[in-house]
């Protein structure tokens, strides 16, 4: 439950932020006439993104692919935010200083171009993450644990939603030059993270050329994703810190009912700057608790011994049919020849090197439904163990026969290439 917890609330919290920074520009800018593009966009989103569930689980469709074409896509209308939002800071800045901020809504009139663009741009935010929501959502049978699941991941979703309402209603009032300046860093920071996940994805699919050291170079960002959220989180902690409030400088110029006006939408404000603080601080914290694991290293099991008959290795299914990884491992000279096996949600007992063609040997664990490369962090669906193409397990024959496993040992021996040799200490 935790872990669903946490893992909605991380994807959430970062569509969050992006949407409730254009939210807040667009009423600092007295743009309201722009805002239901953004609603439109993520209502949009939502709908889509169930299609897109039904389509990828239903159509033969690379996975990697369709996420590395979000990343990349989402990576280039986050700059084209970051651009738009350079030219309004300066608009809005000089308005300031002439004290004339009141009439830009009286001139402001809604251009198509900006519309369909801050709609697409909400609409890419969610549905980035929506697809992949709805799949997970839509596994959940009615058990014990699954219903823990979805339980935990809508409470994160719900925390993401609330997070964005106040960062919205809690940055309305900071000075306007030190919210651009922040939030360009943390719109920076979202561009890198889109982009090197965009590139791990496409070389999975194989799409972009890949090496053992290039997966080696990405993989931290991909496996320490909680590190950008709390990067993410820490930036407009730093606004809502050290914010100076317009309301607060206006109110002791003014008197009576003005006064008292001023001073509600004052206690107002700092409500929601209170609220939007400690719920920054609770995310930060469940998602640090996610980091520490993160960051704890990565360990392969010690393989499990195999027995041999003749030509071949055989397994007792009995032994590999509780629907979770097992390593097993057969010496070949100085080599010992690493290979995964287990049985898929589909009652299909499959087999894989634990090596892939990209990363080589460092080998793979098992994390909740996925199989996960120790090098570059790669998420393995079960079902596609031992297919060829990306950072998958490479293929390795097996049959079923008379209850067991049965792997040919020329099979093993011609695989002996990639793994290392053994020192005495390990043998």
């Amino acid at each position: 439950m935790f872990e669903s917890f946490v893992i909605m609330l991380r994807e959430g919290i970062e569509a969050a932020l992006v949407i409730g920074i254009m939210m807040v520009v667009l009423k600092r800018a007295a743009r309201r006439d722009l805002e239901h593009c953004v609603f439109w966009g993520i209502g949009l989103a939502a709908m889509a993104s169930i299609g897109a569930a039904f389509a990828l689980s239903r159509l033969p469709l690379n996975e990697e692919a369709y996420e590395g074409a979000l990343y990349f896509i989402s990576a280039i209308f986050v700059l084209s935010m970051m651009l738009w939002m350079r030219t309004k800071a300066k608009t809005l800045q000089a308005q300031i200083e002439k004290k004339v901020m009141d009439t830009v809504g009286s001139v402001a009139r809604t251009n198509s171009k900006e519309a369909w663009g801050l709609g697409a741009f909400a609409f890419l935010m969610v549905f980035r993450e929506g697809g992949e929501a709805v799949m997970f959502l839509s596994a959940v049978n009615l058990n014990t644990d699954a219903v823990l699941s979805f339980m935990g991941s809508l409470a994160g979703l719900i925390l993401a939603v609330i997070f964005c309402v106040l960062f919205i209603q809690g940055s309305l009032h900071v000075n306007l030059r030190r919210f651009f300046t922040v939030t360009e860093w943390l719109l920076g920071i979202f561009v890198i993270q889109l982009f090197v996940n965009g590139y791990h994805e496409f070389s999975e699919a194989g799409i972009l050329p890949a090496t053992q050291a290039s997966m080696a170079f990405v993989g931290p960002v991909v496996r320490n994703n909680s590190l950008f959220v709390l990067a993410l989180l820490a930036l407009p902690l730093f606004i809502w810190m050290t914010r100076s409030s317009g309301i607060r400088q206006s109110g002791g110029e003014i008197g009576g009912a003005d006064a008292r006006l001023f001073a509600a939408k004052a206690r107002r404000e700092r409500n929601y700057r209170y609220g939007a603080v400690f719920c920054a601080l609770s995310v930060l914290f469940f998602v640090g608790i996610v980091y520490a694991r993160e960051l704890t290293p990565k360990t392969l099991s010690p393989p499990e011994p195999v027995t041999r008959e003749g030509s071949s290795i055989v397994i007792p299914v009995a032994q590999i049919a509780d629907g979770t990884l097992h390593r097993m491992g057969y010496s070949v000279g100085d080599r010992l020849v690493r290979f995964l096996a287990m049985k898929t949600g589909d009652g299909t007992y499959r087999t894989g090197l634990d090596a892939c063609q990209i990363c080589g040997s460092f080998g793979y664990n098992q994390e909740g439904k996925n199989l996960i490369c120790l090098n570059c962090s790669a998420e393995i669906d079960p079902s596609t163990l031992g297919q060829p193409g990306g950072c998958n397990p490479l293929p390795l024959a097996s049959t079923v026969t008379n209850g067991q496993l049965v792997i040919q040992l020329k099979l093993l021996e011609g695989e002996a290439f990639r793994f290392h040799a053994q020192s005495n200490k390990e043998k």
